[in-house]
């Protein structure tokens, strides 16, 4: 599922539904500052993004950052410049995640509060405010008795999301610069399988 809006300016703070995401709120083994300098490659190097992931206790941000050095592996396999990580568009990215696993949807439009029904409303609230901004969606699974790496399900998530015409596009838009990634499994297995949802927001900034 993806969308493309025109930014308009600033909502109220994000504080409260960011409040309410334990995974957001834990501690992480990839703070943001490791973003600096980091490239695909680096990152697929790390030894803790080939780690097993536990879906009910993995790293939130290192997850994240996984599909974000997924996306960048992909375009420069197609010679297009890498996307900068911006913290902003990981909480719109975060929050929407969230409200998806809790309420059970999946859909670019959040019904149940209209502070936050679009994507522009997430990322405005979230103080990003730029020339444009796209969103993909992604509900993905994981097999209980097949445990994956983290950069094996970036991976998933990105080769899954590449089928789609409108979804490729975004990954692949050499006019978008920015990106903020979140992943949330959901609480417990169906026959077998552990679900995701996976939001990707990306931007490109005022020239």
């Amino acid at each position: 599922m993806a969308t493309v809006y025109a930014v308009t300016g600033y909502a109220q703070s994000p504080d409260k539904y960011l409040a309410e995401i334990r995974k957001y709120n834990e501690a992480s083994i990839f703070e943001d500052e490791r973003y600096k300098d980091m490239t695909w490659e680096k990152f697929y190097h790390l030894d803790e993004a080939n780690d097993l992931v536990d879906p009910n206790n993995y790293d939130f941000d290192l997850m994240n950052a996984a599909v974000l050095f997924a996306v960048n592996k992909y375009r420069d396999s197609r010679g297009i410049k890498p996307l900068k990580f911006e913290p902003r568009l990981r909480d719109a990215a975060s929050i929407h995640s969230y409200q998806m696993v809790k309420r059970n949807f999946f859909d670019h439009v959040n019904r149940y509060d209209k502070a936050i029904a679009m994507p522009n409303n997430r990322t405005e609230m979230c103080k990003y405010v730029g020339e444009r901004i796209a969103e993909n969606l992604a509900r993905s699974f994981v097999d209980v008795e097949k445990p994956m790496t983290y950069t094996q399900i970036a991976d998933m998530i990105v080769k899954e999301l590449s089928t789609s015409y409108d979804h490729n596009k975004h990954m692949l838009d050499p006019t978008l610069d920015k990106i903020g990634c979140a992943v949330i499994f959901e609480d417990r297995p169906v026959e077998g399988y552990y679900y995701m949802r996976t939001t990707q927001d990306f931007g490109r900034d005022w020239r």
